[in-house]
């Protein structure tokens, strides 16, 4: 099955085709669907192919087919073949070669997080000033590392020495 959500008629509709209605568009257009595709992808496209392939759309996507015959009859001949024909054109290579997802099969590369200063450090892991204050680098390593293991975003490994300048500059009482 393949859909897409384009903006079609003054708004955005789900267009959507199974195994059903693929056999549908072939005996409508008396074409196989391969041809169908073909002729869409390469401008030689019959009108038949367009409208067939946007009311069956149309009505995998949830519309009546008397909605998508209405709809068909106040906007397809209301806008030019080749808008009409880019929608199919989507419409079917969604059907025939997929169409690309937000996620990948590849894992992302996780957001980096750079401590600089004690603000960003205690909104992070929400703590407040004392309570960093009050934290041992050692503790603030482990914060850090159960942090990492349960997140999409990482932060980056600060040392002890990177530790104690941020709380020099942006909180000098806790050294005392």
């Amino acid at each position: 099955m393949a859909e897409i959500v384009e903006e079609w008629a003054g708004k955005e509709r789900l267009f959507r085709l199974n195994f059903g209605l693929v056999l549908d568009l072939e005996e409508a257009t008396g074409e196989a669907i391969g041809r169908i595709f073909m002729r869409v992808a390469g401008g030689s496209y019959r009108a038949a192919d367009i409208y067939h392939t946007i009311r069956l759309a149309l009505i995998g996507g949830g519309a009546s087919i008397i909605d998508a015959k209405r709809l068909l009859e106040a906007h397809f001949d209301t806008r030019p073949y080749v808008e009409n024909a880019s929608l199919a054109g989507a419409i079917l290579a969604s059907l025939m070669v997929g169409v690309e997802g937000n996620e990948s099969d590849e894992p992302a590369e996780p957001e980096k997080i750079r401590f600089s200063e004690v603000s960003q450090i205690c909104r992070e892991f929400n703590l407040s000033p004392q309570e960093l204050r009050d934290m041992r680098y050692p503790d603030f390593v482990n914060m850090v590392r159960g942090f990492n293991a349960g997140s999409k975003r990482q932060a980056e490994h600060i040392t002890d020495d990177e530790f104690m300048d941020i709380l020099n500059r942006y909180e000098p009482e806790a050294l005392q």
